[in-house]
């Protein structure tokens, strides 16, 4: 029997989806909007679009779409603007920042998950501990 369609916002819609159903659109709406956010330009992709899509369904694929996300916010961050490069694309971030930046936004996440499930363990605990009472 084929998996039932759940009914998302558009694609393209990033404030209106869940982070866990972005995809390769979606992030490419949600960096057009933070770049124009923060150089005041408009995004323009790598020379080939289909090839910047490519490499975010990658990413999404390998990391899932936290990491992607946090990648591209780190990267944002991070890259500073010249008269000749006013802007950067999801292409440059992915070929020259990945080996400087992902480790670091992996380490995070990491962090952040084991502080989540330590978060859990003590709420559970508790709840435990009050039963006992």
């Amino acid at each position: 029997m084929p998996k039932a369609k759940r009914n998302l916002p558009p694609a393209h819609d990033w404030r209106a989806r869940d982070l866990a159903d972005w995809n390769a659109t979606t992030f490419a709406a949600y960096l057009s909007d933070r770049h124009a956010d923060m150089f005041g330009i408009k995004y323009v992709a790598g020379n080939n679009v289909a090839m910047e899509r490519a490499m975010l369904k990658r990413m999404i694929d390998e990391y899932g779409p936290d990491v992607t996300k946090r990648f591209i916010d780190a990267c944002l961050a991070e890259y500073k603007p010249t008269p000749q490069y006013p802007g950067v694309s999801f292409t440059f971030m992915y070929s020259y920042m990945r080996a400087r930046v992902l480790p670091r936004v992996l380490a995070e996440a990491h962090q952040s998950r084991q502080a989540a499930t330590t978060t859990r363990l003590t709420e559970e605990q508790a709840d435990e501990i009050i039963g006992l009472l």
